[in-house]
C-alpha cells in the first residue's frame, strides 16, 4: 500500500510542478488552451488509444513549445519515459508505440493516472476560457 501512496505522491508532485511552470506564463492564452488539451486528453487516449493521441498532440505541436500541445506532449514524455524505463534519446511516439502490448496498456494506464493529477491542478489553478 505505501508504494501505491508513493506513485500518486511522485505524480501528484509532477503534475503540480508541471501546472506551476505554466501558470507562470505570463500567456493568458496559452494558460487556457493547455487547461483545454489536458481536460480532453484522457478522454482521447481512451476513445483513440495512447499511440494516436500522442501522435494527435505531435502534430497539433508542431515541436514548437509555445503550442500547449507540445507542452503536454512533453509533460507525458518527462513524466513517462523514467517511468517506463524507455531510452531517454528516442521520440516518445516511437517508445511507446514500440511497446509490447502488456507493456503499452501499463503505459496508457500510468499516463491516465498522470493526467488525472494534472486535469485537477489545472482545473483548481488555470484559468478556463472566457475568464
Amino acid at each position: 500500500m505505501a508504494e501505491i501512496q508513493n506513485n500518486e505522491n511522485k505524480r501528484a508532485e509532477k503534475a503540480w510542478e508541471c501546472i506551476q511552470n505554466i501558470n507562470h506564463n505570463p500567456d493568458m492564452k496559452f494558460k487556457t488552451e493547455y487547461r483545454s488539451i489536458v481536460m480532453k486528453c484522457p478522454t482521447l487516449i481512451i476513445t483513440n488509444g495512447l499511440g494516436q493521441t500522442l501522435a494527435f498532440l505531435k502534430s497539433k505541436g508542431k515541436n514548437n513549445i509555445k503550442n500547449s500541445e507540445e507542452k503536454l506532449y512533453r509533460d507525458i514524455d518527462e513524466w513517462l519515459t523514467p517511468k517506463m524505463g524507455l531510452k531517454p534519446d528516442e521520440e516518445l511516439i516511437k517508445k511507446v508505440i514500440s511497446l509490447p502490448s502488456e507493456q503499452y496498456r501499463h503505459a496508457t494506464i500510468e499516463t491516465l493516472s498522470f493526467l488525472i493529477w494534472l486535469k485537477r491542478f489545472a482545473d483548481a489553478v488555470l484559468p478556463k476560457e472566457g475568464d
